[in-house]
């Protein structure tokens, strides 16, 4: 007989909660560990339990899984709860991600200072009501149009759209542009039904007119081959990649902060990156001394390591100076000819946000 999952985390909802809700929905039986004190978390870190030294964490199938999306993708998966084709799937990821969008702010909440409480409870209600609400009430209509290339809808900047960039480009697959440039060209993407949840970035691909960056990135992974050989394999990659995006989102983030709260989040992108997630992946690959993070094999895990060793270097040169494996991945990476096409001068890769473009920026958005 299987043993149960066994979930560790605090005796409350967090980001635990919406495990529960789906090993539930799927009829499955599990068991909690409660995180009582600091002493119970510094002795998950202390026996290698947890990847990034942070709960929830999930034992499963013999795996001990942390980051949320991993985990419930992961579950999904095996319990038939994750759509019949790769289509069906990038569906259901993009609503997946919208529901995540929200409920971010509604996990807080109870966090909150009071005085902050009213203004928060006001976002949540206005967000409900009129972006995500709407939109899951909203049948598309719309009739598909295959295109030739995917065509990527965003600003001419990195942003959360940068990723998506490097995964198609990784896998060899030429894509168009078009830039929203002015707060204009927003409104009537908007307006004509192409945002779901009325952000960006959208890309049009195989007919679908795709928005949330993560549905965006896991549907390319599966068409192109990068999301491994089994369900196990793909938990092992969405873990990795849910790392690099939690130390991404500092990243993408540091360039348009005030002058004065740059210094803050250099120091803490430097000690995350040295202290918390470069060592996580240093001791993946040298625990099975191969040249790719999963089943020695390409996976969107390999490219988004590596755009994120690219990022992390452009503002700290030494980072990379205790890790050489991570070293040699990002070589090993970087020269396979279709990266190496991408990384030339001229490319569809996006500079550093600079502070000229920031200015710029704003005064085209507002």
């Amino acid at each position: 007989m299987a043993r149960k999952p066994i979930l560790h985390y605090f005796d409350g909802r967090g980001r635990m909660e919406s495990i529960r809700w789906l090993l539930a929905g799927a009829g499955v039986e599990f068991e909690e560990k409660f995180l009582k004190t600091r002493e119970d978390l510094e002795n998950l870190r202390k026996d290698g339990s947890l990847m990034f030294q942070q709960v929830p964490m999930v034992e499963i199938d013999g795996m001990k899984l942390v980051q949320t999306r991993a985990i419930l993708n992961y579950i999904a998966t095996k319990y038939n709860l994750y759509g019949k084709d790769v289509k069906e799937r990038a569906l259901i990821d993009m609503y997946s991600e919208g529901v995540a969008d929200l409920n971010e702010i509604v996990l807080y909440y109870p966090y909150l200072p009071p005085g902050d409480k009213d203004g928060s409870l006001t976002q949540i209600k206005d967000k409900s009501r009129n972006r995500y609400f709407p939109a899951f009430e909203k049948r598309n209509q719309d009739t598909a149009i295959v295109m030739a290339k995917p065509v990527l809808y965003y600003f001419n900047s990195r942003g959360r759209m940068e990723s998506i960039r490097w995964l198609l480009a990784a896998a060899g697959v030429e894509f168009e542009e078009n830039l929203v440039k002015t707060q204009k060209d927003m409104k009537k993407l908007i307006k004509d039904g192409s945002l779901m949840f009325q952000q960006v970035p959208m890309v049009e691909i195989d007919g679908m007119k795709l928005v949330q960056t993560r549905a965006i990135l896991n549907y390319i992974a599966t068409k192109y081959n990068l999301y491994g050989k089994d369900v196990k394999e793909r938990a092992l990659i969405d873990m990795y990649s849910e790392g690099v995006a939690d130390l991404n989102e500092i990243i993408l983030h540091y360039p348009f902060l005030p002058p004065g709260n740059k210094d803050e989040s250099l120091t803490q992108i430097k000690e995350k990156s040295r202290n918390r997630y470069f060592p996580a992946f240093e001791k993946v690959l040298k625990s099975h001394g191969q040249d790719y993070l999963v089943g020695n094999r390409l996976s969107k895990a390999d490219i988004h390591l590596t755009e994120l060793l690219y990022h992390t270097e452009e503002l700290d040169p030494s980072v990379l100076a205790n890790f050489p494996l991570l070293k040699a991945l990002k070589t090993r990476i970087s020269n396979l000819p279709t990266v190496k096409k991408f990384l030339q001068p001229g490319s569809q890769r996006k500079p550093f946000e600079d502070e000229k473009f920031v200015e710029e920026l704003k005064k085209s958005f507002g």
